[in-house]
C-alpha cells in the first residue's frame, strides 16, 4: 500500500527527478565509446527501474505512458527496459481504503447505505483508478473508483514525460516526432478518466451484444458518478492465468473469437474498445470473453468504416492505384505528398493485408512481420510534409495489434483468410 502523490507540485517534483537522472545519463552516454555498450545498457535498465517506480506511484498519465511504451514501443526499447515496463500492467500500488471510503461518501451519498462487504484492499488497480469487490442489496458487485486529481494532473504530466521519453534514446538517434503517440495518449486519458462517458459507451455495448456469446457486465447506473462506476461483478480468468490450463485446440478457438470480437465491434457496431491491455478481458466458464473496461471506447462512423472498407478491399486485392485514390480521398495520405511518400504508404499497406491473403496459417510470433510493418509505419510518419497521422486510425491499428498480440500470447496459428469474407460483407 502507498499514498499517491495527488498534487500538481508533488508530482511534478517526482517527474522532474527522474527527467534530471535520464537527462544526465543520456550526456554522460554520448561521451563514451562503444566499449562501454554493456555499461549503457545496464544504466537504461536501472532508469528503467526508476522510471517505472515511479510512474506506478503516480498513476494517471505516468503509469498508462508506461504501459504503452511498453505495447506500442517495444520494438524501440531494449527488451531488457520493456520487460520492466510490462511490470506496469500488473502493478500493486493503491490507495489506502480510508481514501476510497471517502470518495465513495462523497459520490453517492446516502446511497452508499445499500452498499456492503467493500473488500478493504482493491481486487485490482491501474492508472485511472482501483476495483473493489461489494455486495449491492445482496450481489455480487464491482466498484471502480478514481483516484483524486488524475484528470487535472494530465497536462503537466505528460509535459515532463515527453522530456523523458525524448532523452531515453528510444529510437536509438533517429529523429522522429512523438506528437501523434502523445496526442493519442492523452486522448485515451481524457476518456479514461470521464467516467459517465464509460458508463454510457457500456450501455451501448451492452445493447450491441445482447445477442452475442460475448458477456457484457451489467452496469448499476443509480450508484455511478463521475469518480464511481457500479458494475456487475464478473467470475472468470486472465488471459496468462487461463493459458497455462488450456489445450491447444481451446487457445484455437479463444483467438479466433478474439479476431471476431475486433471485426464486429468495428464493421457492425462502430464501437472499438481503444485500450488492447489483456487484463482488460476475462476468460470465463465455457471459455466465454467476457469484456471488463470501456474507458477508452471510440465511436465510428458509418462513412468512415465503408471507406476504411474500401481501402482494406484495395490493399486485399493489390490495387496500388485504387488504394491510393481511395485513401487520398479519405485523407489517410494527403496528394501534395511526394511520390517516394506515397509508395512507403503503399508498402506498409501491403504488408498489413498480406497475412489475410496467405492461404497457410499465419505466425503471430513472427517477429519479421511486426518490424517490417512498424519499421514502414515510424518511417511514413518521418517522411510525411502534409499528412498529419489519421486519429480515426491511430486508435483503430493500435486495437488491432493489440489483438494480434493477444493471440501472440496464446501461442497459436490462424489462417487469416477465413475472416476475410467477414471484412467484405459486415
Amino acid at each position: 500500500m502507498a499514498k499517491l502523490p495527488t498534487g500538481l507540485w508533488s508530482r511534478g517534483t517526482k517527474l522532474i527527478g527522474v527527467a534530471s537522472k535520464v537527462a544526465l545519463n543520456e550526456i554522460s552516454s554520448r561521451v563514451k565509446t562503444w566499449e562501454d555498450e554493456k555499461t549503457k545498457l545496464e544504466s537504461k535498465i536501472e532508469l528503467a527501474q526508476n522510471l517505472v517506480k515511479t510512474m506506478s506511484e503516480l498513476k494517471g498519465a505516468s503509469m498508462k505512458l508506461g504501459q504503452m511504451m511498453s505495447m506500442d514501443l517495444g520494438d524501440y526499447l531494449p527488451p531488457e527496459a520493456v520487460k520492466i515496463l510490462e511490470n506496469l500492467h500488473q502493478n500493486a500500488t493503491f490507495l489506502p481504503f480510508n481514501e476510497i471510503e471517502t470518495i465513495l461518501k462523497t459520490e453517492l451519498g446516502e446511497k452508499i447505505n445499500d452498499i456492503s462487504e467493500i473488500s478493504q484492499e482493491p481486487i485490482a488497480a491501474a492508472s485511472i483508478g482501483q476495483v473493489h469487490s461489494a455486495k449491492l442489496n445482496g450481489k455480487d458487485i464491482v466498484l471502480k473508483v478514481q483516484y483524486p486529481n488524475v484528470a487535472k494532473s494530465i497536462p503537466t504530466d505528460l509535459k515532463l514525460l515527453k522530456v523523458i521519453l525524448k532523452n531515453f534514446s528510444v529510437y536509438q538517434g533517429k529523429d522522429v516526432n512523438l506528437d501523434p503517440f502523445f496526442k493519442e495518449v492523452e486522448e485515451v486519458l481524457l476518456k479514461e478518466t470521464d467516467y459517465e462517458n464509460e458508463r454510457a459507451m457500456l450501455l451501448k455495448y451492452d445493447e450491441a451484444f445482447k445477442h452475442s456469446e460475448f458477456i457484457i457486465p451489467q452496469v448499476y447506473s443509480e450508484y455511478c458518478s463521475k469518480k464511481v462506476i457500479a458494475l456487475e461483478m464478473i467470475d472468470g480468468k486472465k488471459i496468462t492465468d487461463w493459458k497455462k490450463t488450456s489445450l491447444l485446440g481451446e487457445r484455437m478457438t479463444l483467438g479466433k473469437k478474439f479476431i471476431e470480437l475486433y471485426l464486429e465491434e468495428f464493421f457492425t457496431h462502430g464501437l472499438v474498445q481503444t485500450d488492447p491491455n489483456p487484463g482488460n478481458f476475462f476468460i470465463t466458464e465455457g471459455n466465454k470473453i467476457a469484456l471488463l473496461d470501456f474507458g477508452a471506447v471510440k465511436e465510428y462512423e458509418r462513412s468512415f468504416i465503408d471507406g476504411y472498407r474500401q481501402v482494406l478491399i484495395a490493399a486485399f486485392e493489390n490495387d496500388r492505384s485504387s488504394l491510393l485514390k481511395i485513401s487520398e480521398e479519405l485523407a489517410f495520405i494527403d496528394p501534395r505528398e511526394s511520390q517516394e511518400v506515397k509508395a512507403i504508404y503503399l508498402d506498409m499497406m501491403e504488408i498489413l493485408a498480406a497475412p489475410f491473403r496467405q492461404a497457410e496459417p499465419f505466425d503471430f510470433s513472427d517477429k519479421q512481420f511486426f518490424e517490417d510493418s512498424k519499421n514502414l509505419s515510424w518511417k511514413l510518419s518521418k517522411a510525411c510534409k502534409f499528412s498529419p497521422p489519421p486519429k480515426d486510425l491511430l486508435f483503430l491499428h493500435r486495437k488491432l495489434a493489440g489483438v494480434f498480440g493477444i493471440v501472440k500470447r496464446l501461442e497459436i496459428k490462424l489462417v487469416l483468410r477465413d475472416y476475410w469474407y467477414l471484412v467484405e460483407r459486415i
